[in-house]
């Protein structure tokens, strides 16, 4: 079951860090963020489980019948080896047996104790222990306090070894939910691969199409991913912002690489003014806008033709004549906003490049009509 919740957990934080890495949409952060420490500590508890795995007590209505059915045995301790785990500074033991049921031939097997000093001589090399097996048919064993059969003197050493199957039906043993030996390893691979796949898509499923492309692009801000250059971007970003803000009004957007800021009133009829972040598929409202704009400078979204602004942006590219590597390491970006502080001056849209050893400009309307460049 731990395994299967560290699928879990391993898939869904990765799934929400592809979902900020290929989006810009950081409401699922916090997911890869706690998903890291709760794997650390998932990882610590499972390797506490492996170490403590076949000292779990077995059923006592399970001993009991083994024993009824006559399945006590003695056996002879071969070796004790300590396996570097203590607990409350009792070490663990692994202690290798060598078993001597009537109904079979000898065996050789393991189990793992908690042994204390004043313990330590009842299980010593040579020492002869009571044990019950629990299936007729496996080699777990159970040690009991009580006498030991006698082993017989053809019980040697030499006997083979038969280890336990972990998958294998024991009474008084629980069975893991997934099998867990050497023939189930195949099995196990899938359902952890599926687990994760299903904790990957938790986050990313209702963005699918905006991940897809930010995976196909190099994540946002590049190629169709970027706000700049890529089709319907802005205009997307633009919904995301109407629908969580329930308005459309704003007196300025900014178009970035990776993402759109715009300032939009507080509330409708109020004359003050906050910042929003968005992108494709999410808008939020961040702060009060730094410098407040007054009345005048609000428009409405729907007058701007948002679909024009990745081929202005090329026109700008290209006509300025800035080589792209000189363009990179500078931030570029597109604003719309009313050309003046005049009551009701027009809105226009403005490209700004800026590169190594200079800049450019270029204006349009706002329904993508270029006015100006240079």
């Amino acid at each position: 079951m731990i395994r299967l919740l560290l699928a879990l957990v391993l898939g869904a934080g990765s799934g929400a860090a592809v979902l900020h890495w290929s989006t810009g949409d950081d409401r699922f952060a916090w997911v890869w963020m706690a998903a890291m420490p709760v794997l650390v500590v998932g990882f610590v508890i499972l390797t506490i489980a492996r170490t403590m795995a076949g000292m779990a007590p077995a059923d006592p209505a399970a001993v009991q019948a083994a024993r009824a059915a006559g399945r006590l045995a003695g056996a002879k301790v071969v070796d004790v080896r300590r396996t570097g785990t203590e607990i409350n500074d009792v070490p663990q033991y692994e202690l290798e047996l060598l078993v001597d049921p009537r109904d079979r031939s000898p065996y050789r097997t393991t189990v793992r104790e908690l042994i204390d000093a004043a313990r330590m001589p009842s299980r010593l090399p040579g020492t002869v222990l009571a044990v019950v097996r629990l299936g007729a048919d496996t080699p777990d064993v159970v040690v009991v306090d009580e006498p030991a059969p006698p082993v017989r003197v053809h019980a040697t050493p030499d006997a083979p070894i038969w280890k336990a199957d972990p998958d294998a039906r024991v009474p008084g043993r629980r069975r893991p939910l997934l099998p867990m030996g050497r023939r189930g390893r195949g099995v196990r691979v899938v359902v952890y691969v599926l687990v994760a796949a299903l904790g990957a898509l938790l986050p990313t499923w209702g963005a699918r199409d905006d991940v897809l492309l930010g995976i196909r692009s190099g994540g946002v801000g590049h190629g169709d991913a970027s706000y700049l250059s890529g089709l319907d971007r802005v205009s997307r970003a633009v919904e995301a912002f109407a629908d969580a803000s329930g308005g459309s009004t704003v007196t300025e957007v900014l178009v970035y690489d990776d993402q759109v800021l715009l300032t939009a009133p507080t509330e409708p009829g109020r004359t003050a003014y906050d910042s929003w972040w968005a992108v494709a598929t999410r808008s939020t409202r961040e702060r009060p806008a730094t410098i407040q704009p007054e009345p005048t400078d609000e428009f409405d979204l729907t007058t701007v033709d948002w679909s024009v602004l990745p081929a202005l942006y090329e026109q700008a590219l290209a006509s300025s004549g800035i080589p792209s590597d000189e363009l990179d390491g500078h931030v570029q970006h597109i604003g719309v906003e009313r050309s003046s502080f005049d009551e009701g001056a027009p809105v226009q849209i403005r490209v700004f490049l800026s590169g190594d050893y200079g800049s450019y400009s270029l204006t349009a309307d706002a329904t993508g009509t270029v006015l100006e460049q240079g």
